[in-house]
């Protein structure tokens, strides 16, 4: 579940362009899942030729969804991320992302 305080992804970056940038450091986990998820899509829409809007009326969702998503400028929900997989037969969300944060209540 997202920190009610997490801010767009795009607002942690430190140094670059989104999706591309270098986060700030302490970014919260869910701007770096959706870094890796922008990227993950990004390179799906490209090497399959896909507009936002085509991948948005295939996966039954809205073209300004995909867009935020690629522009890292909303926290996406589940059910979008599992329709994209879905429709392009393909992994989106960052696999072993935990594995960079320490659990909460614990020291790093």
């Amino acid at each position: 579940m997202r920190n009610p305080t997490d801010r767009p992804p795009v607002s942690y970056v430190l140094a670059g362009e989104w999706p591309d940038a270098l986060l700030l450091p302490d970014a919260p986990p869910t701007a770096h899942a959706g870094q890796e998820l922008a990227l993950a899509l990004r390179a799906l829409m490209r090497t399959r030729g896909l507009s936002a809007r085509a991948l948005a009326q295939r996966a039954g969702t809205t073209h300004p969804t995909i867009l935020r998503i690629l522009g890292g400028t909303g926290l996406v929900d589940m059910r979008t991320v599992f329709l994209l997989e879905v429709t392009l037969q393909a992994p989106l969300w960052p696999r072993r992302l935990y594995a960079d944060f320490t659990p909460p209540g614990t020291s790093p």
